[in-house]
């Protein structure tokens, strides 16, 4: 109760605070109306940030001294940054992470040579371990993707974009719909929803499925025609120049949306019958994709693996084979708390100046009370509260803040560029560790920088004063 008395307001506050609240609370829930009904403008966004943050200037204004409550303001917005920019780097992690399990798996079973023939085997023995929640077969092979187009077509479409004659070479994957269907998230990265464009060959051409950012480059849209091109030396079994290369047509029967550009620039999906007619000329596969319930298991589900299969095989996780991305990424986190984190120290270090013109102007009220029976050990506490109490207060509101700018980016969808980044906008999510590690931090930085200060009022004289 004490502590309360020293940081609250003795009077009201103007009227202009109370005019600023009203008005950043009407522009916040404005802004966020105008948000989700669906108008995702910058300055939409720019309007909820300044409004929210005027509304919890205007709430501290308000409630407490000018001196606390710059203080709580600071703390407040340093936790804000911080739980935001944490839950970005959050996001990534983990949007790249689902990218990787719906098109390659959390653990990936390849085999040395080129006899691997028995994966349906491999793939039903593991597919009874509960721990795997999938297993897709899959042949891979670098190809050339060509736009096929009569001679006399225009080189332009009907809106005056350019259609793309030239080849690209890029990823060639063979994938089994009926396996592949059990894959996380597969069939809701096409535009169709389901695998069913991934059509074998037969009486017709086979299907094949684009990276929308493939398509766009070579001009190529649902219904058109394509052709794929393999080298003959390119599987590693003839010397270069030693044939002509291996080819064959496909209708595009859907687009791929990943939300990954290096997946949606460079991919071709394919029946797996066709990829190995037109890779290998048999049988075999690449590998075998594994998706597990939990990706953490990765490593230990790769380690028995090995155990039972043998040294003819090999097996690599999701965390190996995206290594310097999934560092990169740690990385930034870590620069990112570090950075934003002392924004919070020097938030909780700016409460030292607050608590010592506290006790400057509340050297009387400290003398009475020690008068009248107040021990320097109750000054001590009283003093250590009021820093824990402005503590708390800047977590609660930094908590508050931090998660209406989570919302708010996630609804948003911030768009990025997919030359540069790895998804197509900005992810957000949000953890309990994200979350309260910011507030716990500036909590316990409030009470060790208050301590000092609480050092300083139990020893203020009492005679000298109330003789003052």
């Amino acid at each position: 109760m004490a502590a309360s008395r020293l940081v609250v307001r003795d009077g009201p506050s103007a009227s202009s605070v109370n005019r600023m609240l009203w008005g950043s609370l009407a522009v916040t829930a404005l802004g966020m109306v105008v948000l989700f009904a669906g108008v995702h403008q910058l300055w939409v966004v720019t309007a909820i940030g300044v409004g929210s943050m005027l509304a919890m200037a205007a709430v501290c204004l308000r409630l407490l001294l000018p001196a606390m409550a710059v203080s709580v303001i600071g703390i407040a917005l340093s936790c804000a940054s911080l739980m935001t920019a944490l839950s970005v780097t959050a996001g990534f992690t983990q949007e790249i992470t689902r990218a990787m399990a719906r098109l390659n798996g959390h653990v990936l079973l390849t085999k040395y040579g080129l006899d691997f023939f028995e994966y349906e085997d491999v793939a039903d023995q593991w597919m009874a371990d509960p721990r795997v929640t999938a297993a897709s077969p899959f042949a891979f092979s670098m190809v050339a993707a060509v736009n096929v187009m009569p001679e006399d077509e225009p080189d332009t479409d009907a809106d005056g974009q350019t259609r793309g004659r030239d080849p690209a070479v890029v990823l060639g994957k063979g994938l089994d719909p009926e396996r592949a269907t059990d894959l996380d998230g597969l069939a809701d990265v096409l535009d169709g929803g389901d695998l069913s464009a991934l059509r074998p060959g037969g009486p017709g051409r086979p299907g094949a499925v684009l990276g929308v950012g493939l398509a766009q480059r070579l001009g190529l849209s649902v219904g058109d025609r394509m052709r794929l091109v393999v080298p003959a030396e390119i599987d590693g079994t003839q010397p270069k120049g030693a044939g002509p290369p291996r080819h064959a047509e496909f209708h595009v029967l859907d687009v791929l949306r990943t939300g990954n550009s290096e997946y949606d620039r460079n991919l071709v999906l394919m029946h797996i019958t066709a990829g190995q007619a037109l890779f290998f000329r048999e049988g075999r596969v690449t590998g075998i994709e594994f998706e597990l319930a939990d990706p953490e298991q990765a490593d230990e589900v790769a380690a028995q693996m090995q155990a039972e299969l043998g040294d003819v095989y090999r097996l690599s996780t999701w965390r190996e084979t995206n290594a310097p991305l999934l560092i990169g990424l740690q990385q930034i986190r870590l620069t990112l708390a570090v950075v934003l984190g002392l924004m919070v120290v020097m938030a909780a270090t700016s409460l030292v100046a607050s608590l010592l013109l506290l006790v400057r102007r509340k050297r009387h009220d400290i003398a009475v009370m020690m008068a009248v029976g107040g021990d320097r050990r109750l000054m001590f506490w009283v003093f250590e509260a009021v820093g824990i109490l402005a503590g708390l207060m800047g977590a609660a509101l930094g908590l508050m803040l931090g998660g209406l700018y989570c919302v708010v980016i996630d609804n948003y969808r911030y768009p990025l560029v997919g030359d540069v980044y790895p998804v197509d906008h900005l992810p957000v999510v949000v953890s309990t560790t994200d979350a309260f590690g910011p507030a716990l931090v500036a909590i316990l930085l409030c009470a060790a920088a208050s301590g000092p200060v609480a050092v300083i009022a139990s020893k203020v004289g009492i005679l000298e004063t109330l003789r003052r």
